[in-house]
């Protein structure tokens, strides 16, 4: 497609990290594991992995506070204890839908690194695996046979979404992340310095976005058959 944008390197997305102070990126990591968050715990994870749900209920509690960059001891103790699990004593050939779940895992382990410093490269990178998962799940859907519900509605969304955002010629999962990326990204760096975006009003809305369309994920790997 002439004048296509690759979303691997672009520039206009790296540039908005670049803005961002270490708590700003931060909270723009932790976004995009949000919108990865519902497989975590609404998909049941195989026996064998031996993961203990409270655990990833911890990790998640402790994930989600004190979004100022710095290092974060209750998240790291949560991510020790998960990390107990035999899950990471092995070699795992999982299913599609259970791909999703180990790497939700490995952005909070990657997430977990960063803290204390938050480098514009750690924050990019926890950013891109939900802009990759995102991809991933649209290509195999495109070479599945299986039906996915609300396929029509995401027709509809593709054919209304603006130059910019079709100039990277993602399908819906793809598409719709960076859009809601973008709104993220734009209210984080327009808040107040200091200011953690995410308590406030419009970090709900930010919130509802990334769960809206993390729940949708959820959906859509929930249609194809376990083997």
């Amino acid at each position: 497609m002439a004048g296509q944008s690759d979303w691997r390197d672009d520039e206009t997305l790296s540039a908005r990290i670049r803005a961002m102070r270490r708590g700003q990126r931060h909270q723009a990591a932790y976004l995009a594991l949000r919108r990865l968050q519902a497989p975590l715990i609404l998909l049941e994870m195989p026996q064998g992995w031996g993961v203990d749900p409270a655990a990833v209920d911890a990790l998640l509690r402790s994930g989600e506070t004190h979004l100022d960059g710095d290092v974060n001891e209750d998240l790291q103790q949560a991510i020790a204890e998960l990390s107990a699990a035999p899950l990471f004593e092995s070699e795992i050939e999982p299913e599609f839908a259970e791909s999703f779940q180990l790497e939700a895992i490995s952005g909070w382990l990657m997430l977990a690194e960063a803290l204390g410093e938050m480098t514009e490269v750690q924050t990019e990178t926890v950013i891109y695996l939900a802009r990759e998962l995102a991809d991933y799940l649209d290509r195999y859907m495109e070479s599945s046979l299986t039906v996915v519900e609300g396929e029509a509605i995401h027709e509809r969304y593709l054919a209304g979404i603006d130059d910019r955002l079709r100039s990277y010629g993602l399908d819906y999962f793809g598409s719709r992340n960076l859009e809601v990326e973008g709104v993220c990204h734009k209210a984080i760096l327009a808040a107040p310095e200091g200011e953690d975006v995410l308590s406030s009003a419009e970090g709900h809305e930010l919130l509802n976005a990334c769960d809206e369309y993390s729940r949708q994920i959820l959906s859509a790997l929930q249609a194809f058959p376990v083997d």
